[in-house]
């Protein structure tokens, strides 16, 4: 999945709220990005794993899994994406498991456009710097 000359990144939000999903879709979408959604981990996991996307949005409690535990599946898929970990019930310890195990944020919910928008920012110019160096 290459970028359309429209698209400045692809997204792949793995979350069970579809609200959520579907505000991140809007604003992401105005930003400039594609964006796909996931409503279970088994899902999300197969989109990431036959896709190719820049960021991940993974929430921790998801009806058929634990974030936490697939955050290595997703960041080693094919295409590498920076992961975004967004949880309702915040946790320290799992905020420090999430970055020790290559997350880019840890963020609790609910989440505001604005504390969202900004890791992402950080996240794909990070990656367009790796990019760059290759």
């Amino acid at each position: 999945m290459p970028l359309t000359t429209t698209e400045k990144a692809r997204v792949l939000v793995i979350d069970d709220d579809p609200l959520l999903c579907d505000m991140l879709r809007m604003h992401l979408s105005r930003m400039g990005c594609g964006v796909w959604c996931s409503l279970t981990l088994a899902d999300g996991l197969t989109r990431a794993s036959s896709g190719s996307f820049d960021v991940v949005f993974l929430d921790v409690h998801l009806p058929d899994g634990d974030g936490l535990e697939a955050l290595s599946k997703v960041r080693e898929t094919a295409s590498c994406p920076e992961v975004i970990i967004f949880t309702g019930q915040g946790d320290p310890e799992g905020a420090s498991l999430a970055l020790r195990g290559g997350a880019w944020d840890y963020i609790e919910k609910p989440p505001s456009v604005e504390r969202l928008t900004l890791p992402l920012v950080r996240a794909l110019q990070y990656r367009e710097e790796k990019r760059k160096n290759k």
